[in-house]
């Protein structure tokens, strides 16, 4: 509870993208539904962000095909935030755009913000951080988790020719949470034309695109995306650490 005189913590709402398939895994399943140490990994994601002070609604998008699954096994007396299991699509953004659907269903929130299924290690200071950020700058729209990149950055061509280097200084490696003004996501996602939005690859752009301000936060490198077998042998031995400390 905020003490006298200080303003109430804005309310938050996280939308956890977890509609892909996860093919470069090659586990006979989506990834997010890979056991790291025996829990699958979206469950895992889901404690985290469910346990988190700042967050106060959670909308889950999944595979059609596992809506009742995740509803039923997943989500069911685990997570009470959790209002809504619902369908995504095949595109990144057209999940996200149904999670903000399901949201306007339910009511509104100050901020909304855009999580992945398969980023299990985020922890809830992190996401504390970015929503704090956020709220403590009314020009900026959004907040973004991230990290400074620690390799150097090359553009190409179509043919693989390098065409630039940017300055490494100024590259970061965006994570999730990706955290919005309520009316600035909305915004974002209601006045993007069809085909700009099916090319987003994270929700940010296409605030910035529409003239938001987005900060980028530092966060931790474990925070990072499970893709592939390495990935999920070090989210998994992270995993242990944590258990251990």
């Amino acid at each position: 509870m905020p003490t006298s005189g200080q303003p109430p913590r804005p309310s938050l709402a996280l939308i956890v993208a977890g509609a892909g398939h996860g093919t470069r895994l090659d586990l006979g399943r989506p990834k997010q539904y890979v056991p790291l140490l025996g829990i699958p990994m979206i469950q895992r994601t889901l404690d985290v962000l469910g346990n988190c002070p700042a967050v106060d609604a959670l909308v889950v998008v999944v595979n059609e095909a596992d809506v009742e699954y995740c509803r039923t096994e997943l989500v069911a007396e685990r997570i009470p935030k959790v209002l809504k299991v619902v369908a995504g699509g095949d595109e990144r953004a057209i999940s996200v755009r149904n999670g903000l659907a399901a949201l306007v269903q339910a009511g509104s929130w100050d901020l909304v913000g855009t999580h992945d299924g398969a980023r299990p290690l985020v922890t809830s200071e992190d996401i504390v951080h970015t929503a704090d950020a956020l709220a403590a700058d009314q020009r900026l729209a959004g907040a973004v988790l991230g990290i400074p990149s620690t390799d150097t950055i090359k553009v190409v061509d179509a043919n693989g020719i390098v065409t630039s280097t940017p300055d490494r200084r100024t590259i970061w490696r965006a994570q999730t949470p990706q955290i919005f003004r309520w009316e600035a996501l909305l915004d974002a996602y209601t006045e993007t034309p069809e085909d700009e939005l099916l090319r987003s690859t994270d929700d940010a752009s296409l605030v910035e695109a529409r003239g938001g301000q987005v900060l980028m936060v530092k966060g931790s490198a474990e925070n990072f995306k499970v893709t592939d077998k390495v990935d999920l042998r070090h989210a998994e031995q992270i995993l242990a650490e944590r258990r251990r400390d």
